[in-house]
């Protein structure tokens, strides 16, 4: 049953205090500490409590052997303790004006036991009399940048315009971490588990709404509303844009989804009509939803389908071209007339100005590729110039290291904007310890000029794709 108080949740995401009750004493190294670590590095500048029977001292705080003992109020707790104890914090919570409990704590109704599955209810029904509001069980709780809350050290402390919710914590915490590599950065992530109470028609009710957040994603297992769940959607995407990625879509998947947030899943024809009928991005994976993030934050939008494909060799520009053309993306000749002005200052031999170019021989002339950028950019027969590199295919990695350089991080400016048309890179990552080193350094300073940087060269043709085509349906819609 849903709590009828405190149906804003703003106050989950900005709290005056916070306490960590259950958190170790015993063990310099126990996952109760990953929160304490993570408030600690984002530099959470309110109230911090830490609290354990035993008492004591972590990092310089004292330790509360009682919620009671703590001095004033506490707004939000984060209940590391283990599910036999929970229904008592509840308790406790209520007499320190708690408004909300995070639990990470597992063992509930994910178990499919039945006495874990009354724990669960218990649980909610003690907060609900309480008018206090669960976050979970068995969830990583909140990430906001803004407000300083963050369960992982490693979370970014810059905020952004995505908005996630996740069903599960540990997928939330891939995305985070991956995505900001990417140069992505949220407003705010929520990683809600089982959700006895808070579930994800609330959240996406309320990051509708919430002002700083631009794009929501989507990890869900199971919904506990179907109608309420789909009114949220529709409102959701009225303003927003909204992708989704939908955890057990098969009958394994299906079965892991309840063994992990009590969740049933739902059909896959169910999830896709929707998509398709409220103009939802859907993804199949996470590393999918992030090159889709990437596409729609820093590419900017496309006029049409048009893609100019510029590296080097032969059989990838083959394959390149494939999959962009697979994908409904186009790959126009060049003129005769462009042909042959690039070609005043291109070598013959090795250089196919065609479409994909490959520019193999003369790549390491940084002027000459700016040059020939700045031609092919200016020609109207495209919308697209995807630079793509694949370090691999050289014959030693000291080639590819002075290549990649040369082109990305001597004196070439790369950055949106510099060229008529938008830019996009396919930086494909590398084993090689010396190649690693220099397309990690290649996708850093692409990332840090705020370019789309994709990983394969099937992986940016599909974002692309799927980003081209949720704009032209919300086109045909308006």
């Amino acid at each position: 049953m849903k709590n009828s108080r405190q149906d804003d949740l703003d106050f989950l995401f900005h709290p005056n205090s916070v306490a960590l009750v259950g958190i170790t004493t015993a063990q310099t190294w126990h996952w109760t500490l990953t929160f304490l670590e993570g408030l600690l590095e984002i530099g959470f500048d309110r109230p911090l409590y830490l609290v354990n029977p035993k008492g004591g001292e972590i990092k310089g705080h004292k330790v509360y052997t009682s919620l009671r003992d703590v001095p004033g109020n506490v707004d939000y707790v984060i209940g590391l303790v283990n599910a036999q104890i929970a229904p008592r914090l509840v308790e406790e919570c209520a007499d320190k004006g708690v408004k909300a409990i995070h639990f990470c704590t597992a063992g509930f109704s994910e178990t499919g036991e039945e006495e874990r599955i009354k724990l669960e209810n218990e649980l909610a029904e003690i907060a609900r009399k309480k008018g206090i509001r669960i976050l979970g069980p068995n969830c990583m709780g909140i990430y906001c940048p803004q407000s300083r809350l963050s369960y992982s050290p490693e979370f970014p402390k810059e905020s952004g315009p995505v908005g996630v919710i996740s069903q599960s914590g540990g997928n939330s915490i891939f995305l985070v971490r991956q995505a900001a590599l990417r140069g992505i950065r949220f407003s705010k992530v929520i990683s809600y588990g089982n959700a006895c109470d808070i579930n994800e028609s609330d959240l996406l009710e309320y990051l509708a709404k919430d002002a700083d957040t631009k794009i929501i994603a989507l990890y869900i297992e199971g919904i506990k509303d179907g109608k309420r769940f789909r009114r949220a959607m529709e409102e959701a995407t009225k303003e927003k844009t909204v992708i989704l990625l939908k955890g057990g879509a098969t009958e394994g998947g299906a079965r892991a989804a309840a063994g992990h947030t009590a969740a049933l899943a739902g059909s896959k024809a169910t999830w896709d009509a929707l998509c398709k009928q409220l103009g939802i991005i859907k993804v199949s994976s996470i590393e999918e939803m992030i090159d889709v993030l990437v596409t729609l934050l820093f590419l900017p939008l496309l006029r049409g389908r048009n893609a100019l494909l510029f590296g080097a060799g032969g059989g990838a520009s083959v394959l390149i071209a494939d999959e962009f053309e697979s994908r409904g993306l186009k790959i126009p000749p060049i003129p005769p007339h462009i042909v042959a002005q690039i070609r005043e200052f291109t070598p013959v031999a090795g250089n196919i100005l065609r479409n994909p170019v490959d520019y193999s021989q003369a790549m390491t002339n940084t002027e000459g590729v700016i040059k020939t950028f700045d031609i092919l950019s200016r020609w109207e027969g495209i919308d697209l110039l995807v630079i793509f590199v694949r370090t691999g295919q050289f014959t030693t990695s000291r080639i590819s290291d002075t290549w990649v350089r040369n082109l990305l991080m001597t004196s070439f400016p790369v950055k949106q904007g510099f060229f008529p048309k938008p830019l996009a890179m396919v930086l494909e990552p590398s084993i090689m310890p010396e190649e690693a080193a220099a397309i990690l350094a290649a996708i850093r300073g692409a990332i840090a000029s705020e370019l789309p940087v994709y990983f394969s060269f099937a992986t940016a043709a599909n974002a692309i794709d799927l980003v081209l085509t949720h704009a032209e349906k919300h086109s045909q819609k308006s």
